[in-house]
């Protein structure tokens, strides 16, 4: 179950094919769905909380949204709360069209790894992707309260895995040379 992080052309391949129903049961899909139902009745602070969380745990991120802080008068720069609520409010939406579309996997799998691929633009690299869990885990800890149970922990953990996985293939294939015709030489 799940996805390799080596940095091996012919595992990348093979991940490249795995879909959604190697990484969850149809109860966990079951499961994400009823919880996300929860989730997403207050996307705005479920995303914010996240994000602030993320750059707790993982404060060499803040360098990565530069676009999204301004300079305060002392000189410091924070973040333009309304830019990351903004920003929040796109991973959010992403998150809910990703659970609405876990019936057709061929088609989240393409997405997933377009946004890769998008996200290699903004020099995200594969091995920063998996250290987002711990901030989206407490998140989805903070929003369901007593319904956040080692089940759906650990189906939700699958679910991000599985993101990992389409994402970081599609940050390794946008690092691979192109020729003209679009295919790699």
């Amino acid at each position: 179950m799940g996805c390799q992080t080596s940095k091996s052309g012919q595992q990348d391949e093979l991940d490249a094919d795995k879909e959604l129903g190697d990484f969850l049961t149809p109860e966990e899909v079951e499961l994400v769905r009823n919880t996300w139902e929860i989730v997403k009745q207050d996307i705005p602070g479920t995303g914010i909380y996240m994000f602030t969380r993320l750059f707790e745990l993982q404060s060499d991120f803040k360098k990565m949204f530069k676009r999204m802080m301004t300079q305060t008068e002392t000189g410091e720069y924070d973040f333009d709360w309304n830019k990351l609520g903004n920003h929040a409010n796109i991973v959010m939406n992403a998150l809910d069209n990703a659970v609405d579309g876990m019936g057709d996997s061929s088609y989240l799998s393409k997405g997933l790894t377009e946004l890769g691929e998008r996200h290699k633009m903004y020099s995200v690299k594969p091995e920063m992707v998996p250290l987002m869990w711990p901030a989206v885990r407490d998140a989805l800890k903070q929003a369901l309260s007593e319904d956040f149970t080692v089940e759906t922990e650990l189906a939700w953990k699958h679910v991000f895995d599985y993101i990992v996985c389409k994402m970081t293939s599609g940050m390794r294939r946008a690092d691979k040379p192109h020729s003209a015709n679009g295919v790699a030489s």
